[in-house]
């Protein structure tokens, strides 16, 4: 779910990666398909050397008759693949881009180890964002310089996207969750292959953030990922979130059909349809994103393929799960950023006001009127008495629990039962962070901003206040001694265990100035939200 901020940041920081970075002789790997020469750089701020391999195929392009299947192992190819770059890119649905298409299935590493050398590095691979549709493993978007001063081997991957990656008949002609299993498959790829470049297979953890979150956790979920991670973490999402369920998957796929050739009706096949889809150009289907925009992973009927064939959340809470240590966290008031026009957001309060029906989410499955307009309104008194028009704070309070935050307090509670769990709220508002969004009444960090406190977006750090680079440092201590540790605070860290949420407690660490163990996250609005599904949510529950 990048910001514009984010897409100018990926680009200024792709003119810094080339017009400053030390870029040295390359090195060469060999991978059972072939060898791969990548480039040897140094990071700006503690002058670390790394090595980069970008651009490196996992799985064969997913074209012509592999379109909606399951990935397929890559052909071996003859000579050396240059890997000094990874410009290709999934289709983005709804965008155009100079270098998407369905050949995507790529893959980088960076490693701080000399590849060739003994070494049995921690391992974490990140799964992008960008609500199932959008987004890349590019070295922009994820540059991982902070992470490798750590010690840590860093993969990014790219994974099917819209129609192509997520687009279901219901049945077993189209599955669905095609992005999810291309996942899977680039995590199997990094057990065969990650400890030519120093990395240890058995410390792999798992890594996203938003959409790229309710993708670690559909992993933690599906039997086929069992023993490919040892760990995970989220950032700002999980499988609970709503929108990373699809309910309406069928009627998009038949509307795709139509939208190509208005002749295509629901009166034909799901076979049919799929013959339709594969054999129109895939920038066909692409051009389709102007009105069907909205894709998500599906609970699959029961086949040989299937990635998941379970409702999220029976799974999570009865403990059918891949039992890792897990790390999640949300960014403190996460909805802040839906008010960065504040004439458009108080006009989205009114309507609101008008008909609070829309405050209940449709996977919570309440069909009778009376009975959304009841929670409905039960849902506007947790936020406020008055009107949401007047009151924009709680109402943006409303937007951020209801689209980011609950979902992944619930699922870290559920999963506590049965695994250690840590979680964390961020809190520092920073320089760095880059929001200027305010809103009466609340204060606090938006989705997606904590990543500037992560990944490298910048090309000058010395721009930033202290205070900012404690911020960036306390967080990729954290996650980082996560990923080797299985613990982000096995010893204090700047004075402060971080304790671990427990059946009586649900303890979590408040990132900000200082490093705060607190109780409760959203104490003022998560349980009366609990609430509200045990009593009126159709059962048994999807999401949350």
């Amino acid at each position: 779910m990048a910001s514009k901020l984010q897409l100018y940041m990926f680009v200024a920081f792709w003119l810094v990666l080339f017009e400053k970075e030390i870029c040295e002789a390359g090195t060469l790997v060999e991978l059972s398909n072939g060898k791969i020469e990548g480039s040897v750089y140094r990071t700006p701020r503690k002058n670390v050397e790394y090595w980069a391999f970008l651009g490196i195929p996992y799985a064969a392009p997913p074209v012509g008759k592999f379109r909606f299947k399951p990935p397929q192992p890559v052909e071996n190819w003859k000579g050396v693949l240059k890997a000094s770059s990874n410009r290709k890119i999934c289709y983005q649905t709804g965008i155009e881009h100079a270098h998407s298409s369905e050949d995507c299935l790529y893959l980088s590493v960076y490693t701080p180890q000399e590849p060739g050398k003994e070494a049995s590095l921690p391992v974490m691979l990140n799964i992008h964002g960008g609500t199932f549709r959008r987004g890349s493993a590019t070295v922009g978007y994820t540059c991982p310089q902070f992470v490798l001063e750590q010690n840590v081997v860093v993969v990014t991957i790219n994974y099917r996207l819209g129609p192509f990656g997520f687009l279901s008949t219901g049945d077993s002609v189209i599955p669905g969750n095609m992005g999810l299993k291309d996942q899977q498959f680039a995590l199997k790829w990094v057990q065969t292959n990650i400890h030519l470049f120093g990395g240890d297979p058995t410390k792999v953890t798992v890594m996203g953030q938003s959409a790229g979150s309710a993708s670690v956790t559909y992993q933690i979920l599906s039997p086929g990922s069992a023993g490919l991670f040892r760990a995970a973490i989220d950032q700002s999402g999980s499988a609970l979130n709503t929108w990373a369920h699809d309910r309406q998957a069928v009627d998009t796929a038949y509307g795709i059909a139509a939208m190509i050739d208005p002749k295509f009706d629901r009166n034909r096949t799901t076979e049919e349809l799929l013959d339709f889809l594969l054999g129109v150009d895939g920038k066909a289907i692409h051009a389709t994103g102007t009105k069907y925009s909205t894709f998500a992973p599906v609970i699959e009927i029961e086949h040989d393929e299937a990635f998941l064939t379970k409702s999220m959340y029976s799974l999570v809470e009865k403990g059918q799960i891949n039992k890792v240590p897990y790390l999640a966290g949300i960014a403190s008031e996460e909805g802040i950023i839906a008010a960065s026009n504040m004439k458009s957001w108080r006009k989205t309060a009114a309507s609101y006001d008008k008909n609070l029906e829309l405050l209940v989410d449709g996977d919570m499955y309440i069909r009778d009127d009376q009975v959304l307009s009841t929670v409905g309104l039960e849902i506007k008194k947790i936020y406020t008495n008055e009107s949401l028009e007047q009151e924009l704070g709680k109402f943006t309070q409303y937007h951020g629990d209801n689209r980011y935050m609950r979902a992944p307090i619930r699922y870290a509670e559920l999963q506590s039962i049965y695994t250690d769990v840590w979680f964390y709220q961020f809190s520092y508002v920073g320089k760095m962070g880059g929001n200027k969004v305010k809103v009466e009444g609340i204060d606090g960090v938006g989705h997606g901003e904590d990543l500037y406190y992560f990944w490298a977006y910048y090309g000058n750090y010395s721009i930033f206040p202290e205070s900012d680079m404690r911020a960036l440092d306390d967080y990729v201590g954290l996650l980082t001694n996560f990923a080797k540790y299985l613990n982000p605070t096995p010893e204090k860290f700047r004075n402060v265990i971080w304790p671990k949420v427990t059946k009586n407690n649900f303890y979590y660490l408040d990132i900000n100035k200082n490093l705060t163990v607190k109780e409760n996250p959203r104490e003022f609005s998560y349980k009366k939200w609990v609430d509200i599904y045990d009593v009126y949510a159709t059962k048994p529950i999807i999401s949350f």
